[in-house]
C-alpha cells in the first residue's frame, strides 16, 4: 500500500505572523474607512443645510419675509411660549401634515403653547415621532431626544439671531474667557439695540432670524452670499479644566430639566424680547459706552437661536457654577458658540441657498460680519 502523506499545518509561528499582518492591514485601512464614513455623514450635514436654507426661501418667496427665529404666542391674556423657525419651514421641508394640524387648531380659537406636551393626544404622539433627518447632523454625538422615550427632537441646527459688536473695546467681552475673544478690527459696528438672556448672555437682533422680527431679502443689505442665516450646534461643549471630562449640551433645542414643558425644535421664546438702545452709539473720546450706560432688561426664554460672540469651533467654555464663559449654557445658551464634530470647523447655510465651511481658525471679526446683515463690510472667509 502507498504511504499516503498528511498535508502539512500552519507552525504557531506561521499562524503569528499571518495574525501580525492583517492586524497591520486593519491598522491601516481603519483611519481610511473612518475618513471615508465622516466624509460622507459631512456630505449629508451639508445637504441638510442647503435644504434648510432653499425652505427659508421658499417661505420668504411664499410670504415675502423669512420666519421669525423666535414667536412668543398669547393664552388666556397671559404670553406663553411660542412657536420657533423651524415651525414656520415645516411645509417646506415636507412636513406639511404637522403644521397643518397645528394650524387648525389655531384657527379653531384654542389657545397655544408651542411645546411638546401642549397639544392635543394625536398631533403630540406624530411630534414625539418627527425626527426628520434634516434636522440633524449625521455625525454628532448628541442624544436626539431628551429622553429615550422623547418628548421631542432636538435639532442639531441653530438659527442666526445676529452677532455681538465688532470692536476690541466692546463691553460685550468683559469677562469673555481667560483670552478675552474680542475682534481685532479697526472696521467697528456697533449693535444699536441689544437684550439680555440667562447666565449673561446677549440677544441681537443684526442677522436673519431675530426673535420676534421678519426680515426680507432686502434687509440683508451686505449680501446673500456674506451672511449666513442658519449653523451648526452640533457637539458636546466641554468643561475649561482639560481634566474634567464632562460633557455639556450645546445643541439649541435642550430643556435640562427634562419636563417636555418647552425645548426642541418646536419652541421659540415665551415673552417678549425687548431690544434696549444703546444711550450713545460711541462716546465723546470714541470708546464704546459700557453696559451700564446700556439697561438691562427682564431675561427672556429663548431656543433655537444663537447670537454669535465667540469663535467657531470653541468647545471648552463650560465651567463650575458661575465660573463658564457669559451667554454659554446647557439650556438656553444664547451665546454657545457655533460647533460640531466636523474635523477643523463647522458647516454654514447662507442667505443664498450656499453651505460654506467655517474652519475653527477663521478671523473672529470675519465670523461676525457673516453672522450681521448689515455691518457694511465685504468679507473673505479663510482670510
Amino acid at each position: 500500500m502507498r504511504k499516503r502523506n498528511a498535508g502539512r499545518g500552519f507552525t504557531l509561528v506561521e499562524l503569528l505572523v499571518v495574525i501580525a499582518i492583517i492586524g497591520v492591514l486593519v491598522a491601516l485601512l481603519l483611519p481610511a474607512i473612518q475618513a471615508a464614513r465622516e466624509a460622507a455623514r459631512r456630505s449629508q450635514c451639508l445637504n441638510n443645510q442647503k435644504n434648510l436654507a432653499l425652505a427659508l426661501q421658499n417661505y420668504h418667496d411664499t410670504y415675502k419675509v423669512f420666519p421669525m427665529g423666535a414667536q412668543v404666542a398669547r393664552r388666556s391674556g397671559e404670553w406663553v411660549m411660542g412657536s420657533s423657525w423651524w415651525y414656520g419651514i415645516l411645509p417646506f421641508i415636507e412636513q406639511r401634515n404637522i403644521y397643518d394640524r397645528i394650524q387648525a387648531r389655531q384657527a379653531s380659537g384654542e389657545d397655544m403653547i408651542f411645546t411638546a406636551d401642549s397639544l392635543n393626544p394625536l398631533t403630540q404622539n406624530a411630534l414625539s415621532n418627527l425626527a426628520p433627518d434634516v434636522m440633524r447632523c449625521p455625525s454628532s454625538p448628541l442624544p436626539l431626544m431628551e429622553t429615550q422615550t422623547g418628548p421631542i427632537a432636538l435639532p442639531s441646527y441653530v438659527g442666526i439671531s445676529g452677532g455681538t459688536d465688532i470692536a476690541p473695546d466692546s463691553p460685550d467681552y468683559d469677562g469673555a474667557g481667560p483670552n478675552n475673544w474680542a475682534p481685532s478690527t479697526n472696521r467697528v459696528y456697533v449693535n444699536q439695540n441689544k437684550a439680555v438672556g440667562p447666565s449673561g448672555s446677549i440677544i441681537t437682533s443684526s442677522g436673519m432670524l431675530p426673535p420676534g422680527q421678519h426680515i426680507n431679502m432686502a434687509g440683508c443689505t451686505d449680501g446673500t452670499s456674506n451672511t449666513m442665516i442658519v449653523s451648526e450646534q452640533s457637539d458636546w461643549l466641554r468643561h475649561q479644566n482639560r481634566n474634567i471630562s464632562t460633557p455639556y449640551h450645546g445643541d439649541p433645542g435642550w430643556n435640562q430639566d427634562g419636563t417636555g414643558t418647552a425645548g426642541g425644535w418646536i419652541s421659540g421664546t415665551d415673552s417678549i424680547v425687548t431690544q434696549v438702545p444703546r444711550a450713545s452709539s460711541i462716546n465723546i473720546d470714541g470708546s464704546l459706552p459700557s453696559d451700564a450706560e446700556w439697561p438691562a432688561v427682564e431675561p427672556v426664554t429663548l431656543f433655537n437661536l444663537v447670537t454669535v460672540r465667540y469663535p467657531a469651533d470653541l468647545k471648552q467654555v463650560m465651567g463650575d457654577e458661575g465660573a463658564h464663559y457669559p451667554g454659554c449654557s446647557q439650556t438656553m445658551g444664547h451665546n454657545n458658540p457655533l460647533q460640531s464634530p466636523h474635523p477643523g470647523g463647522i458647516l454654514c447655510a447662507f442667505v443664498d441657498g450656499s453651505v460654506q465651511f467655517i474652519s475653527g481658525t477663521t478671523d473672529f471679526a470675519v465670523l461676525l460680519r457673516i453672522a450681521i446683515r448689515d455691518d457694511g463690510q465685504n468679507v473673505t472667509l479663510g482670510q
